[in-house]
């Protein structure tokens, strides 16, 4: 007795052992069709006098990969291949299908085209928004832009007129000081007057307000006996008391006469000061 397998492609016997089968997984090669199978699958045992064998079978070891890639391919030599038809009416299909996403398409692009109006009307908002900031801005520091730039004040004065508001002068009172002063008495014509004379110099680049001017009295351990402040109209030269500031690296010599009563002061202190 002999054990036969016989190839499902091209129906040719081969005598095999079953050492060889299991060897390889039942896994063989047809050495005519070179169909890959499955022996185990047609198995037979036989008389050897009643087959003659036309070949002899090719064992080797396949992967399973390569085992599935066979099967497929004769899978798909043995289904009936698709109708003209079918093919003509699935390209017809597919041919209007993108006709229609193209027109879709077309028309998206149509529907999203920029609005130029309304990119000019938030242009124009941004513009006006932009000019409302930069009025705010030279309203609350009209006076520190005078500071920085003198030249801009008769334009912001002018704006001002329109707004009904002022430009305030600047008062930076480190830039302003004392040159000099001088207290004297006339006990001869007026002994209870007594007058101050000092100079003040405006060491800033731009015109200042009028600053307080703070007279304080001392005696001779240089304590306090009084003091008093007094404005510009107070210490300013009748022909400058219409001056509104101060110009710009100005001196003015001042004059302030007071009644010192019955204090006996021997000593000052003056302070210019803005309130």
């Amino acid at each position: 007795m002999a054990l036969v397998t016989l190839c499902p492609g091209c129906s040719t016997t081969f005598r095999v052992n079953a050492a060889q089968l299991q060897a390889h997984g039942g896994d063989v090669r047809c050495g005519c069709c070179q169909r890959i199978f499955n022996g185990f699958a047609t198995l037979i045992t036989v008389n050897e006098s009643a087959i003659e064998y036309t070949s002899q079978i090719q064992l080797h070891p396949f992967s399973t990969s390569e085992v599935a890639m066979e099967n497929q391919a004769a899978s798909e030599d043995s289904d009936s291949p698709i109708e003209p038809q079918v093919i003509s009416d699935l390209n017809q299909e597919v041919t209007e299908t993108t006709e229609i996403t193209e027109t879709a398409a077309d028309q998206l692009f149509v529907d999203e085209k920029p609005d130029k109006q309304l990119y000019l009307k938030w242009g124009l908002v941004n513009v006006l928004l932009g000019l409302f900031l930069m009025g705010q801005i030279a309203y609350s520091y009209r006076t520190e832009l005078t500071m920085i730039a003198p030249e801009i004040r008769p334009r912001l004065e002018r704006l001002c007129e329109l707004l009904m508001c002022a430009v305030p002068y600047p008062q930076d009172i480190d830039r302003i000081g004392i040159e000099s002063s001088e207290l004297q008495k006339n006990p001869a014509q007026q002994p209870e007057v007594t007058t101050m004379y000092a100079t003040i110099h405006n060491y800033a680049s731009f015109p200042q307000a009028w600053p307080a001017l703070q007279l304080s009295l001392l005696d001779a351990q240089e304590k306090l006996i009084a003091s008093r402040i007094f404005t510009a109209q107070d210490y300013l030269q009748e022909t400058d008391k219409s001056l509104q500031f101060i110009q710009p690296h100005q001196e003015i010599e001042i004059r302030l006469d007071f009644n010192s009563g019955q204090l006996d002061a021997l000593g000052y202190r003056l302070l210019l000061l803005y309130p």
